[in-house]
């Protein structure tokens, strides 16, 4: 009779949970107001509401995608706070992750035009990007957020944590999406493509866009899928107002959003709906304030929802349960790799990136690591990675869809300023990846004080450890003359050139986490004119010049992580150089002798070591304040010229700022010398800052001039010299605009007030 008793409690019990109250919890798109649903979810655990099934769009399909598979309020407010978060959605790279050892030197380009020739002889060329937000970050994150649920489901989104569906929108076909199975990464990566900001997702041939194109509130999937009895709503989107004239997005929106019924009939449930004037797409930092909002509101209505919803589940069950769920979680752990895109010859390249044995396991680190590298050199687009589970093996395969660079590139750029730095840049190439990366590219710069033409070859072999071979043949001026004097007290300018022509062979090894080991050689035709005195004839007087013939060795390492080509605000650069030439050194003075030859004087064979230290560092101590830093060492043995300005003209220089790097100023010129600065700087937000700057220099033995024009050394550390810069930086996409005032402490009562916009930056030297 007892287990007759039993038996009845156990049907009553089930009876009763198969008709037991159901809630459906639906959100809506519109991005970062979308951090209100968890406040209102936080409300609803804290009170006993079951959420039994959930369905979103856009923002609401992350914010449900991450409910639906273990993660807490508590766990969503703290991935959404992380760095990490920010990375996502800005395509910032981690440091660790920099790969430096396939980085190439940075190049002043405003755009980078790629193009390939194709089976007939017309050029395709890709100029304009198709998304704001770059996806490198977001194509591997995806894999790292929902690979272990996709798993643990078996790609059904019914059996995940709590039921769960979203929508995304085929343009093509017009018509919604609503994502029921398969890569759930895929699924809310396509309902959260809104068009322009975010790169779009191919699901089964179909190219997918956000869900809010065509429906932003799926209510109607909710109750079609799931059939619950009570659904709770969150609204903040709404549908787009009268287009604006001088609103880009507003007219984006009305083209682009169809109307949406944000309303839930009083039979069905509640819906709480918030109306937002001032938050962006990606107003993220304003977490707290939009999730305090969606909780407040939820917690003032709460009286009503639990008269509808009589049915309570209590927090700590959905904690225990939560738990349960996420230690189930397959463990992510890698072997197979497939791979589409790509040839065979590419194929193997890829694979050496993660693994050196194709049956050899390797973990999520291992995938990041070899994904970011493979992207460094700029021979791979986009790689979209897949992790598909296999239950038998307790493993998973790595799916890799590869997107080739088109080979041939062309690079536009420079800088316009109102000094004479002006400059116009122009790059051509091409690169290519088999068995090994190789590129081959010209380019050059013409510009009032500094003119150059390179041509580079580069050949990156994936041995055990990889090796970069790049040969260089390079034609360069800083033609200092041409100095104007625009917004600048110096009144006595420089009269002199160098000219520089070499070839270098350099083989780098990638070195500790992130740097480079760079082993070099070359020849070297260094030609220096110059006039000896401040009062010239330009009439009659010739320039000198001092013409050295040098073979020269180098061993360096390099590294950095800086955030930027020029104006960092984060990361560091650094280098230990030490070089050895050996060579001729010639004299030709430019006023004839008095039996009018003007034959050249030799002088004695020159050779000398030079080692060189440079670190330059930012250390962000608040959300709106850095602190930079750099300090540099120079040693050099070498002997003294012909005279006092020749051996100032191959002196090691000084410059850190881009306006010192144009300028020729002997106060800052030494063979040996240490020098350093500090850098506060104001962080207004990511495309504004105002840098400070101050730095000093102390040549350890100065160099001298004596009554016969000839150089002696000094007393040792007697001179100091400093400048000083403030400037206002904008970052651009395609540059950086830095208007700015500076002062040398040599000459004196040297102020400098321009304007810039571009990047100011230099090619290969053959004395670095």
């Amino acid at each position: 009779m007892k287990k007759l008793y039993t038996f009845l409690l156990c049907c009553c019990c089930l009876l009763s949970a198969l008709n037991a109250q159901k809630v459906g919890l639906v959100l809506s798109g519109g991005g970062a107001k979308g951090m209100t649903h968890i406040g209102i979810i936080r409300a609803l655990e804290e009170n006993n509401i079951p959420i039994d099934y959930i369905a979103g769009t856009s923002m609401g399909a992350i914010i449900g995608s991450l409910y639906a598979m273990g993660y807490s309020p508590d766990d969503m407010e703290a991935l959404l706070r992380s760095p990490d978060f920010k990375r996502w959605y800005s395509g910032q790279v981690e440091s660790q992750y920099g790969y430096y050892f396939k980085q190439s030197r940075p190049t002043p380009e405003f755009a980078n035009i790629r193009f390939s020739f194709g089976d007939s002889i017309h050029i395709r060329p890709q100029i304009l990007p198709t998304n704001i937000v770059s996806p490198i970050q977001m194509n591997l994150v995806f894999v790292e957020l929902f690979a272990q649920a996709t798993a643990a489901c078996r790609g059904n989104f019914d059996k995940m944590f709590v039921p769960f569906r979203c929508v995304a929108s085929d343009v093509y076909n017009k018509r919604p999406l609503v994502m029921r199975q398969g890569d759930l990464g895929d699924a809310v990566r396509a309902s959260m493509s809104f068009p322009f900001v975010f790169k779009p997702i191919e699901i089964d041939s179909v190219l997918a866009y956000d869900g809010g194109i065509y429906n932003n509130f799926p209510t109607d999937v909710m109750m079609k899928d799931f059939h619950p009895d009570v659904i709770i709503g969150s609204v903040v989107a709404a549908n787009p107002g009268k287009p604006q004239e001088g609103n880009l997005m507003s007219q984006l929106e009305n083209m682009i959003m169809q109307k949406t019924d944000y309303s839930i009939p009083d039979s069905l449930g509640i819906v709480m709906t918030f109306k937002y004037n001032d938050v962006n797409l990606l107003d993220f930092d304003r977490l707290q304030e939009l999730h305090d909002i969606g909780y407040n509101r939820t917690i003032s209505l709460m009286d009503s929802i639990k008269m509808r919803i009589s049915r309570r589940e209590s927090a700590e069950n959905v904690r225990l349960r939560r738990m349960t769920y996420r230690n189930t979680l397959p463990q992510l752990r890698f072997r197979d790799i497939y791979i589409e895109g790509a040839n065979e010859h590419q194929q193997s390249y890829i694979r050496k990136e993660f693994h050196s044995d194709n049956h050899q396991i390797f973990t999520y680190e291992d995938l990041k690591r070899g994904y970011f590298r493979l992207l460094a050199d700029n021979m791979i687009s986009e790689i979209i990675p897949h992790a598909v589970y296999d239950p038998e093996s307790d493993l998973y395969e790595l799916h890799l869809q590869v997107k080739m660079e088109k080979d041939f590139f062309v690079r536009i750029g420079g800088s316009v300023s109102t000094t004479s730095s002006n400059q116009i840049y122009l790059g051509i190439g091409y690169q290519n990846l088999n068995y090994y990366s190789k590129e081959i590219m010209l380019d050059g710069q013409l510009g009032k004080i500094y003119n150059n033409v390179q041509l580079m070859g580069r050949l990156d072999l994936p041995t055990r450890i990889p090796i970069s071979l790049r040969l260089l043949g390079s034609i360069s001026t800083f033609d200092y003359y041409k100095k104007d004097k625009l917004f600048s007290k110096n009144d006595r300018p420089s009269f002199n050139s160098k000219d520089e022509r070499f070839v270098k062979l350099m083989c780098a090894l990638p070195f500790l986490a992130n740097k480079r080991a760079e082993f070099g050689f070359g020849y070297g035709v260094l030609t220096d004119n110059y006039y000896q005195s401040t009062t010239i004839d330009f009439t009659k007087d010739r320039a000198d010049k001092s013409t050295h013939k040098l073979l020269g060795g180098s061993i360096g390492f390099y590294g950095s992580t800086t955030d930027s080509r020029q104006y960092a605000t984060r990361g560091y650069h650094e280098s230990l150089i030490a070089q050895v030439f050996t060579g001729h050194e010639w004299f030709n003075p430019g006023t004839p002798s008095e039996d009018g030859s003007s034959k050249a004087v030799e002088k004695k064979h020159q050779a000398w070591l030079q080692i060189s230290y440079m670190k330059d560092a930012y250390h962000r101590l608040s959300p709106l304040f850095t602190l930079g830093w750099m300090t540099e060492l120079l040693y050099s043995s070498r002997n003294f010229s012909e005279n006092y300005t020749a051996t100032m003209m191959q002196a090691g220089e000084f410059a850190p700022t881009p306006h010192s790097q144009i300028m020729y100023n002997e106060a800052f010129r030494a063979n040996q010398f240490i020098a350093a600065g500090i850098k506060p700087i104001f962080v207004f937000n990511d495309m504004f800052h105002l840098r400070t700057e101050f730095y000093g220099f102390a040549p350890i033995f100065p160099i001298k001039r004596n009554e016969n024009n000839h150089a002696y050394y000094g007393k040792a550390f007697s001179e100091f010299q400093y400048m000083g810069e403030i400037s206002l930086v904008c970052k651009l996409s395609f540059g950086a605009v830095s208007a700015y005032v500076n002062h040398y402490s040599s000459p004196k009562g040297e102020w400098n007030v321009g304007l810039t916009l571009g990047w100011q930056l230099f090619n290969y030297r053959f004395i670095e």
